[in-house]
């Protein structure tokens, strides 16, 4: 199938426009540099959708599949500006200084099933946040949260091996 990507630079650039967002604005929001919106815009043709091109469509409201739409010939989706679907996590900033990729996937509209902090030592900590996949019912819900469940408990037995628990010495040890 071919897709369009000039369709999507432009589509995307009258999107931004509209929004009344600089290039230069968008990328410091994204934690990109100016050139990569500009090479999005003129239509640079990739494999497959980048997470940039994807938070990109996020950024001007434009609803996931948006991208695949308007590369096969078809129209972007726009969420409402107060609806649920667009949650405060959407807001996650390049000055957090979380990657891209951690950005995009905190984005989805999948439900927040469980987050938690497990300390990996006296100086380190490991965060998880757990979610299902967008338009999962609530069967599939229940599910993934009972799979989350047994992997943490394997989680937990595996950090106190690791930091020379009960069940075994410690990595520096090993």
């Amino acid at each position: 199938m071919d897709r369009d990507w000039a369709r999507l630079g432009k589509a995307l650039q009258a999107a931004r426009r509209a929004s009344g967002v600089t290039q230069e604005q968008l990328a410091d929001e994204l934690g990109v540099s100016r050139s990569v919106i500009q090479l999005i815009e003129r239509g640079k043709e990739f494999s497959k959708p980048s997470q940039t091109q994807r938070a990109y469509a996020r950024k001007v409201g434009w609803t996931d599949g948006s991208i695949e739409a308007v590369l096969a010939g078809g129209e972007p989706a726009t969420r409402e500006k107060d609806s649920p679907a667009a949650p405060a996590v959407r807001e996650v900033r390049a000055e957090s200084r979380l990657p891209l990729r951690i950005v995009d996937e905190l984005a989805d509209d999948g439900a927040l099933l469980d987050t938690t902090v497990v300390p990996l030592g006296d100086d380190a900590r490991m965060v998880v946040v757990v979610k299902g996949k967008p338009g999962a019912s609530a069967a599939e819900l229940r599910r993934d949260l009972e799979a989350w469940r047994a992997a943490y408990q394997h989680l937990l037995e595996a950090v106190e091996v690791e930091r020379g628990g009960e069940d075994g010495p410690a990595a520096s040890e090993a």
